[in-house]
């Protein structure tokens, strides 16, 4: 499987790597508006364009893997789908689930796959919660607890603090890394939570700089916990109900069941913060689904509910907690 990589910054360069351990995927050229990232590119030996549209005509690739900032993921994904190419996109995929149904809409009518690179529902910690759920039962409630000490940066020589930036970003922290934590929750969960409601700390540019999500599911609840300017740098994940628990602290997981107390370590091998050892396995999905267009709402829903309960948050946030209904579908 021929692919293109769009955008060549921190995403980009740590999806070269994780495509060169996988079989049967070539990385054939790579667009990026920086001369920096197109010099990269070249230093690797690849092809570099300065635009995506300039690459597709040059090129007969199977996939374009969309690792630009968020502002660029619909106008990139979009060109792409037309042009007759699957698309695999950084998260988040959509800032609003408006635009998360015209891309799906591009995509149906394009006869093409658009995927979202959820990497961590392939991570060991959402095995371990998957797993922890069928002995906790229901109702349970489920934690997500992330907390930095300031966002990640970017490279240097093009926007280093995109994040921060609205423009770019589209939102703070829960845009960013919430996106992960809310899909995490619907795989978890099985569909969209029925009300949603937030409170959040702004920064001087309207953005949350800390946000506690609040999600009410039919079999159960989960809060969603997380900062920018937290006192150290941890992740959390807990899931709770009748039959047993499961806390996982920073790659500790302490497990409680009928059958006793068990812990576990779980590391990351690669201490990386793109994950590229969780990429296999989410590229395997890909291509399965590739071959099987009659499975592929369920990406399209996933990108969609994702943009529905951060839009959400968001609302319920701006009316200082005050419970949102979700609309289902």
């Amino acid at each position: 499987m021929k692919v293109a990589i769009a955008g060549f910054g921190t995403a980009g360069a740590a999806r070269l790597i994780a495509y060169r351990g996988i079989p049967g995927a070539e990385v054939v050229a790579v667009a990026d508006p920086s001369p920096r990232g197109r010099e990269q590119a070249a230093r690797e030996g690849l092809r570099a364009y300065e635009s995506l549209a300039g690459l597709l005509a040059s090129h007969d690739v199977d996939v374009v893997d969309v690792c630009a900032p968020p502002a660029f993921h619909r106008e990139l994904s979009l060109g792409a789908l037309a042009a007759g190419r699957h698309v695999i996109c950084e998260k988040p995929v959509a800032f609003r689930a408006a635009d998360a149904r015209e891309m799906a809409r591009a995509a149906r009518s394009a006869g093409r796959l658009l995927y979202p690179a959820h990497n961590y529902g392939f991570s060991p910690m959402m095995r371990l919660l998957t797993e922890a759920a069928q002995t906790v039962g229901s109702p349970a409630t489920a934690l997500f607890r992330i907390q930095r000490q300031t966002h990640a940066r970017g490279v240097g020589e093009w926007s280093p603090d995109w994040r921060r930036d609205p423009g770019i970003a589209g939102g703070g922290i829960l845009l960013d890394h919430g996106s992960h934590c809310v899909y995490m929750a619907t795989r978890l969960f099985g569909g969209r939570p029925g009300k949603v409601s937030a409170t959040a700390r702004w920064q001087a540019e309207g953005m949350e700089e800390a946000i506690d999500v609040h999600l009410s599911f039919p079999g159960g609840t989960a809060d969603i916990e997380l900062s920018w300017v937290g006192d150290s740098r941890t992740n959390r994940y807990a899931l709770a109900g009748p039959g047993g628990s499961l806390d996982l602290t920073d790659g500790v997981a302490v497990l409680t069941g009928p059958g006793g107390r068990e812990e576990r370590e779980l590391e990351s091998p690669t201490q990386s913060s793109t994950h590229e050892e969780w990429f296999a396995d989410m590229f395997a999905d890909f291509a399965a689904l590739a071959e099987r267009p009659d499975r592929w709402a369920r990406p399209l829903d996933e990108i969609l509910s994702t943009a529905q309960i951060i839009e959400a948050a968001y609302a319920s946030a701006r009316l200082d907690g005050q419970p949102v209904t979700l609309q289902q579908g």
